[in-house]
């Protein structure tokens, strides 16, 4: 068996309160939980810090709101498509509604 070294550790006492009602949860002593966290998180390999961004992609992959690479195929079309002007759509949208005007009948606000 490891030799023990005792060691006073001072918490909030919410924290506390909150790490004393897990030991009881888990049937273990107080000492074990925390022993027991702090060996995992010393022992156990730290995930790399994540680039901002990568954490956005990894919520939205979560949340399902992203979508998976479509491919070479997909990137080949996009490619093959002509850039477009911001006064080319306007024009291609002159006749059309506000979208506004959509999402109010949607809600049955009109």
């Amino acid at each position: 068996m490891e030799e023990a070294v005792k060691l006073t550790v001072r918490l909030p006492q919410p924290l506390h309160e909150r790490v004393s009602q897990r030991a009881r949860q888990t049937r273990r002593s107080l000492n074990q939980l925390i022993v027991d966290a702090v060996r995992r998180e010393v022992e156990e390999p730290q995930p790399e810090p994540q680039s901002e961004r990568e954490r956005i992609l990894a919520v939205l992959r979560e949340a399902g709101m992203l979508a998976p690479p479509l491919g070479p195929a997909w990137d080949e079309y996009i490619q093959a498509t002509p850039d477009v002007t911001i006064e080319e759509v306007r024009e291609l949208w002159a006749d059309q509604p506000p979208l506004s005007e959509d999402i109010i009948a949607m809600r049955g606000e009109l």
